[in-house]
């Protein structure tokens, strides 16, 4: 995985380098892959189930740039855990929006599905104005689950990927497999959304008003066929 984000990033004058606290991007790899990861993912939900990273200065963001677009009747959040987001783009938007999480406790919580983010759910496909997460750093495969996100869109919808210095490699490893610089974040995207999805924004919203972190949200756009 390394050599192949090396070569995504090299052309840009950067390199993904061995030393953990140096890198751009980082991957992590489970010895006992994909089972040894949910079990991971649904120990770590369990035990932070009543945090909440999404902060409302943020979803103001995200929801006023809905609105100059015309959008927001339907949504989903992935990774929501207990669907704050959710209800609060609900109540702001009045639209459709529901949300996901890989652990069971997400039926714990109104609106929420039990769902691995980076399946795709034919019921889904076409269905949603926006996707909304703060969570691509859980994702064992993020290509895969923006890949999944952008045919969950509507053809004018857009996926907004929330992302601080926390969701880069230095803060990534087992619980947060996937990490990465926000500067490195727009070349991934060009190099996975080829005929899929495109940057179309960044909003930068300075800092959080949970955590004080410098927040960007990243927003995505479905290719045009």
């Amino acid at each position: 995985m390394r050599r192949i984000l090396d070569r995504i990033v090299r052309p840009f004058g950067l390199r993904v380098i061995k030393a953990r606290h140096a890198e751009m991007v980082y991957q992590h790899e489970y010895s006992g892959g994909y089972a040894q990861y949910r079990d991971v993912q649904i120990q770590h939900n369990k035990r932070k189930l009543s945090s909440v990273w999404a902060d409302e200065k943020t979803l103001g963001a995200i929801a006023a740039d809905l609105r100059a677009h015309g959008l927001g009747a339907t949504g989903v959040c992935h990774g929501a855990r207990n669907g704050y987001e959710v209800e609060w783009f609900r109540r702001e938007l009045q639209g459709d929006v529901i949300g996901t999480d890989i652990s069971e406790t997400a039926t714990d919580f109104p609106n929420m599905h039990v769902w691995d983010f980076q399946d795709e759910n034919p019921d889904w496909a076409g269905k949603f104005d926006f996707v909304y997460t703060n969570s691509l750093d859980q994702a064992m495969e993020p290509q895969r689950a923006l890949s999944s996100w952008a045919r969950q869109l509507t053809p004018k919808g857009r996926i907004y990927i929330e992302h601080t210095m926390a969701h880069s490699a230095q803060g990534a490893g087992e619980m947060d497999p996937f990490g990465a610089h926000p500067m490195a974040m727009p070349y991934l995207f060009f190099t996975w959304g080829r005929r899929e999805y495109a940057l179309a924004d960044i909003l930068e919203v300075g800092k959080k008003q949970n955590n004080r972190h410098r927040a960007w949200v990243f927003v995505l756009e479905r290719a045009q066929s």
